[in-house]
């Protein structure tokens, strides 16, 4: 009887597999690809406004290596569109890897421009060129040179991967190492965007009363608000996916073959996203 009873259970199950599969890679696709237009789009129209004006403050040079930070992971874009809607890795493993922690790179770099952007303004800090561009270069070189290798030497290095499938390196999540360095990871961002959010609401709140009802023809004001936006870009793309990070490493098992792994892509995809900021540049909400 238990057998019988269970039989059109087991069916519908596997029937509904596929189906939710073909679901999540419908919107990894969406989001990929809105963000691959969106940042292309963006990343095009801002470097014709920026060669035209000529100018090099601070602002225009972190806004430049954003966007080249944009660029290397929209390069990547097309690959990741590929794999879902083929459901197969034709690239090669050491590019799967690669790809994999670009993605992460991306994230934590522009993180770090994010937050200087909006320290400088907070602080209203004054920078020569050469100590904003040697700050900038720090940034990269450990980002680049140091910890990337040092991700792809410790990233999917699992025999048991199946090298035609990608962005599935799940299985070291449960080594102690990762764990205490994704917790770390949450913390920092939680705790960074948290504390600003709540100084750069206290600043704004200030100065609204400071210079009520005309606060927006002055431009203390409106650079504040602009600070502001990169606040909500982090607290929109960045801050979901290192949420469900903590419900994402307690819950799932290496062994399993279940969607918990596509649901954090989906958070993952969430913070591509940010390459549409250009676009929020140009339509003058962050400009």
């Amino acid at each position: 009887m238990f057998n019988t009873s269970s039989a059109p259970q087991d069916i519908a199950s596997n029937r509904t597999l596929p189906h939710n599969l073909e679901r999540l890679h419908l919107i990894l696709i969406a989001l990929y690809s809105i963000s691959l237009g969106g940042g292309i789009a963006g990343i095009i129209v801002m470097s014709r406004l920026l060669f035209q004006r000529k100018i090099q403050s601070v602002m225009t040079i972190i806004i430049k290596n954003l966007m080249v930070v944009h660029s290397i992971l929209l390069f990547s874009l097309p690959f990741r569109i590929s794999y879902y809607i083929s459901s197969e890795w034709k690239f090669g493993w050491f590019t799967c890897k690669m790809f994999s922690g670009m993605i992460y790179v991306h994230m934590y770099i522009t993180f770090i421009f994010y937050v200087a952007i909006i320290i400088i303004r907070l602080l209203r800090l004054e920078f020569q060129r050469w100590r904003t561009t040697t700050w900038i270069a720090a940034v990269w070189f450990v980002g680049t040179v140091i910890i990337f290798p040092i991700f792809l030497s410790h990233y999917g290095t699992s025999k048991n991967y199946n090298h035609s499938k990608c962005f599935q390196f799940h299985r070291g999540m449960k080594e102690q190492g990762m764990v205490i360095a994704n917790y770390c990871l949450i913390s920092i961002m939680v705790t960074t965007v948290s504390v600003l959010s709540i100084i750069q609401l206290a600043v704004i709140f200030q100065l609204a009363m400071k210079y009520w009802p005309d606060m927006n023809l002055h431009v203390e004001f409106r650079a504040q608000m602009k600070s502001f936006f990169f606040i909500l870009v982090i607290l929109v793309c960045f801050v979901p996916h290192h949420v469900f990070r903590i419900y994402y490493i307690q819950k799932f098992h290496p062994e399993d073959d279940n969607n918990l792994t596509l649901y954090n892509e989906i958070f993952l995809a969430f913070t591509a996203l940010c390459c549409l900021d250009m676009l929020c540049f140009i339509a003058g909400i962050a400009h």
